[in-house]
């Protein structure tokens, strides 16, 4: 009977392990805590200076580009001045005075007066120029401005080529074509202004001439 006692609770036994896994019999589970976030170094990049070259300004001698006499201004006329001799007034005569175009200039001549841009001829026109001490003149600057013939409007003026020199007796020349002016087709009928500027080798303004209002006409080829 006491052996009959055993072997029942020998199978009780082991239906109760076979009913529990294996590692849980061995290794019980244990409350293991979760892994934590581990703290990051977060680095902050530094301001590095940078060196800054500052330019230096040199000067150099420049030719100006841009005439400056106003033709629009009124130009001072000779006014003969009374002279009274006892109770009778004498007016002097007035001696005629050669044109000149301006200071450093002695002559400026236009080959042809009216030009037309388009396929027609004549379309090209030579300003020949006379300097005075052609010695000291390096260059001959010519600028040009196209002008409306029926309003008050003009093309800004160009800024600036060199004229031709011949030889040394201080002779410039300069071809102007009616199809490569600037702002040739602006207007149906217009006036090709210019002024002459004379320099020398550094670049210095020596003499100027007059701005040429009506010297050359300009229209389209019909």
């Amino acid at each position: 009977m006491r052996r009959l006692y055993f072997m029942m609770g020998l199978a009780i036994l082991v239906q109760a392990c076979a009913s529990m896994p294996f590692g849980d019999a061995l290794f019980p589970p244990t409350n293991t805590p979760a892994p934590t976030a581990t703290a990051t170094v977060t680095f902050t990049p530094v301001d590095t200076f940078t060196p800054t070259i500052t330019p230096t300004i040199t000067s150099s001698p420049t030719i100006v580009h841009i005439p400056t006499q106003d033709p629009n201004q009124p130009t001072a006329t000779f006014i003969p001045v009374p002279i009274f001799i006892g109770n009778d007034t004498a007016t002097p005569v007035v001696p005629p005075t050669p044109f000149r175009p301006g200071p450093g200039f002695l002559a400026v001549e236009v080959s042809i007066n009216k030009i037309f841009w388009g396929a027609c001829q004549p379309n090209k026109t030579v300003i020949t120029a006379e300097v005075e001490n052609p010695e000291d003149v390096f260059s001959v600057i010519i600028f040009v401005q196209v002008k409306s013939a029926a309003k008050e409007d003009s093309t800004p003026w160009t800024s600036g080529n060199a004229m031709q020199r011949h030889g040394t007796g201080g002779v410039f020349s300069y071809s102007l074509a009616a199809n490569t002016t600037q702002g040739h087709n602006h207007y149906k009928n217009s006036w090709i202004l210019f002024q002459l500027v004379s320099t020398d080798d550094r670049g210095e303004v020596l003499g100027r001439t007059m701005i040429y209002t009506n010297a050359i006409a300009l229209s389209p080829c019909m």
